[in-house]
């Protein structure tokens, strides 16, 4: 099996994971990969990639419009040249770029989104050509049943439904503790520092948790954006030592392993990679029910809690409930790991293995893990 990945770049967002996570597995397997990366700006990979998929940078470094144009033609050349059985994008516009490029190439196209259209807005030209290009993708990949069916109408309804893998941490006897104290009375949030995380509902959350509660803290782990505004907040709320911005680190494991519970408080997400780790590492959860994913990772009651959306007061209750019952923040963590079986890397494969198999014709056929061709 040939297979060419095209991904904006490989930086620190959860797709350009998940696209590593899966270059390496289907390398592994045998099969020769190809993955070409159009807005990289000559950066290295963030997360560890396999010598043997097959990395390269078509990135023009041009001004709009022309790098856009500049891409389409880098990337049908390389398309060309590495002749794949099934070629997979990664993201909206790379997703439309690609289709562009691969227009009357023989192998089809297989397109992924990750984000929930009704919370990314395009804009109206890149909207326009999504409309006039993704008919043309053999099947669009979504990470829930929600997105799944808004993305059905764009894409003629071929679209199949794989999330996330989830892998266990490994754990190390040399695996660092936090630099920063973190325990079971910490409650611990991961992303990048942006609007769409919510961490400002976290620190508003903390803020009304009453005296009772005055010996828990909040620590958020990422970097970004919004790191001046989230400061500011904090000292306006007089949160003072009970909420911290940790910065971004490379490892969040020896974070998870020590803190008592995990927090996630986004407005939109697609399938939320900080929310299944934390719970494959054992920490009880609650989460935003915000569009989309959550909802299809945890059941209330069982192994979280999910809450409304830009409600500072819900979050507050449920960190509350938790906090104040030991027994139910046991439960949880107990519970909590079932990710690993559901988003095993093994049925993440399987699942992309049937998709690769129907857009070549191949469906009900295993595929063959060796190349293809010669």
């Amino acid at each position: 099996m040939r297979l060419s990945l095209v991904i904006s770049s490989l930086n620190a967002g959860g797709a350009e994971r998940v696209m590593t996570t899966l270059a390496n597995a289907w390398v592994a397997r045998g099969w020769r990969v190809d993955l070409f990366t159009t807005h990289d700006g000559g950066r290295e990979p963030h997360y560890p990639l396999s010598p043997a998929v097959g990395l390269r940078s078509i990135d023009p470094r041009l001004p709009s419009p022309f790098r856009q144009m500049a891409t389409v033609r880098n990337l049908r050349a390389a398309i060309r040249e590495a002749r794949p059985d099934v070629v997979v994008s990664f993201l909206n516009y790379t997703n439309i770029m690609t289709l562009a490029a691969c227009r009357g190439l023989p192998c089809p196209v297989v397109i992924s989104e990750r984000l929930d259209p009704r919370v990314i807005d395009i804009g109206p030209a890149w909207s326009f050509l999504r409309r006039a290009t993704y008919p043309q993708a053999k099947l669009l990949v979504a990470q829930t049943k929600t997105a799944a069916e808004l993305y059905g109408a764009l894409a003629g309804g071929r679209v199949r439904v794989i999330p996330n893998p989830v892998q266990a941490p490994v754990l190390r006897s040399a695996d660092p503790m936090s630099p920063v104290a973190v325990d079971q009375r910490t409650i611990l949030c991961v992303g990048r520092l942006q609007k769409q995380k919510g961490f400002d509902i976290a620190l508003r959350a903390m803020s009304l948790l009453g005296p009772a509660y005055a010996d828990w803290r909040l620590v958020i782990l990422g970097e970004g954006p919004e790191r001046l505004n989230l400061e500011r907040l904090s000292a306006e709320l007089k949160l003072g030592d009970r909420a911290r911005l940790a910065g971004q680190v490379a490892d969040t494991w020896p974070w998870l392993r020590q803190a008592g519970i995990f927090l996630m408080s986004s407005r939109s997400e697609g399938f939320p990679n900080a929310l299944t780790e934390a719970m494959a590492a054992g920490l009880p959860v609650i989460s935003t029910d915000c569009p989309s994913g959550p909802a299809d990772i945890i059941t209330p009651g069982v192994d979280g809690l999910l809450v409304p959306t830009e409600d500072p007061t819900a979050l507050a209750g449920a960190l509350a409930q938790l906090i104040d019952s030991g027994d139910l923040r046991t439960r949880f963590a107990q519970a909590a790991p079932g990710v690993l079986e559901r988003y095993s890397l093994d049925s993440v494969l399987a699942a992309w293995d049937r998709v690769f198999a129907e857009s070549t014709g191949m469906t009900g056929e295993p595929l063959n893990h060796g190349d293809s061709r010669p």
